[in-house]
């Protein structure tokens, strides 16, 4: 093992560096140091690195130390490979904890699992902890069996440059927090039954400048019963491009809907501003109810609309609810339902009753989530055999006004 550095503070993060510390920093190689990726982050302790070479790797890891770093060598050469047998690719349990650079695939539940819940059912707590302080970058995850990216559970995090495919509920999801105080940017979605899901999420979380395309949905924040913290509010969906969501050939979800690039269901208090999307068979952006949750003051603005079956619509499903204050300014569309949208509903108030369910299209059976195929190989990291950056607990900070609308992509 060779020494990195002790933990030192630089422009607001924790950057690894050498010190007189009873144990410095590490950089743990796998596998020259440790057998396997357990036996490495079993052994790391916070500003330890867990560098993992080229191969590909039939475990599922745990990782229960803090502040601690793990990198795969390359992304595409560096695999966890559940084989449709192990549950979980990696689960983190841990506070301040980094998935760096690697792939990992055909698990049975979850690519990246980041969730104090994890290890709480495992020991059989009935409140588990939250974790804080987590990031996923330059992560592939495809075809496993419910979840790519999977947050629950966790405050502080960032899920950037990372690709999801193949996964029959959602690419990237973040569940059950508020304030989440996290980010997602920079990533891609395709061939999922939802490309990002945030159930019961909210608070200082931010979806931005993504491409989601080829999933059956493509975005949506909502409002269910089965997690807690119910409703979901206060998520920023920005400068994202949702296109071409209605693929036959991505795995359905049980119920699941279909043809529909953003749809907040049941939620609160979210802003969806500066998005293209194109190309959906039921709805561009929507606004509904859940699970008998009203949606309500929520903001479409500013985004761009076209060849979808419909761009912008307003509905309700159950007439029990009574769904308040959304509305719908500044946009590029060419069909809404009901129609005139942004005179019914505009954002200085509005007490119009919104729409009937419309019809839509039955959802197409989809195949098998293993028999997607593999992704093209993704972009590396710079700086592979750098320093470790240790995640903090800090809440992100966006500039939302400076973010474009995108255009559609050649």
């Amino acid at each position: 093992m060779k020494c990195v550095a002790a933990v030192v503070l630089i422009s607001g993060i924790f950057v690894a560096a050498c010190s007189g510390n009873d144990r410095a920093p590490m950089t743990i190689h796998v596998p020259g140091d440790a057998a396997t990726i357990q036996q490495g982050v079993d052994r790391a302790r916070r500003g330890d690195l867990v560098l993992i070479a080229r191969g590909t790797y039939h475990e599922s890891v745990i990782v229960k130390h803090s502040g601690v770093v793990v990198r795969g060598q390359d992304r595409n050469g560096t695999i966890l490979d559940g084989q449709d047998k192990l549950v979980d690719g990696i689960a983190v349990t841990a506070d301040e904890v980094a998935i760096e650079n690697l792939t990992v695939h055909s698990y049975t539940n979850n690519g990246v699992l980041i969730s104090g819940g994890y290890e709480a059912a495992q020991q059989g707590h009935d409140e588990p902890k939250v974790v804080e302080g987590y990031r996923m970058s330059y992560v592939t995850a495809y075809n496993n069996g419910l979840y790519g990216l999977y947050a629950f559970m966790a405050r502080y995090g960032v899920i950037e440059n990372s690709y999801v495919s193949g996964h029959p509920d959602s690419g990237i999801y973040v569940g059950q927090c508020n304030p989440c105080d996290a980010v997602v940017r920079q990533s891609t979605a395709e061939f999922n039954s939802i490309g990002y899901e945030g159930t019961n999420a909210g608070g200082n979380l931010f979806v931005i400048n993504s491409l989601f395309r080829n999933n059956r949905v493509g975005i949506t924040p909502n409002s269910q019963r089965y997690e807690r913290l119910a409703p979901q509010r206060e998520s920023i969906i920005a400068g994202n491009t949702v296109i071409d969501n209605m693929a036959a050939g991505a795995p359905e979800q049980g119920k699941g809907a279909f043809g529909i690039g953003i749809a907040i269901g049941g939620g609160g208090k979210n802003l969806v501003t500066h998005n293209y999307v194109s190309g959906h068979s039921a709805y561009g952006i929507g606004v509904t109810d859940l699970d008998s949750f009203a949606p309500e003051n929520n903001r479409v603005e500013a985004n761009s609309l076209d060849s979808n079956q419909v761009d912008l619509t307003y509905f309700f499903s159950d007439p029990t609810t009574a769904p308040i204050g959304n509305c719908f300014v500044g946009n590029t569309f060419t069909r809404s339902v009901p129609d005139t949208i942004e005179k019914l509903f505009p954002c200085e108030g509005s007490g119009v009753k919104p729409a009937g369910v419309p019809r839509f299209a039955t959802a197409p059976k989809g195949p098998d989530y293993r028999t997607i195929a593999a992704p093209a190989p993704q972009p590396n990291m710079t700086n592979v055999n750098g320093p470790p950056i240790v995640p903090l607990k800090v809440a992100p900070t966006v500039d939302v006004a400076s973010i474009a609308t995108p255009k559609r992509p050649s």
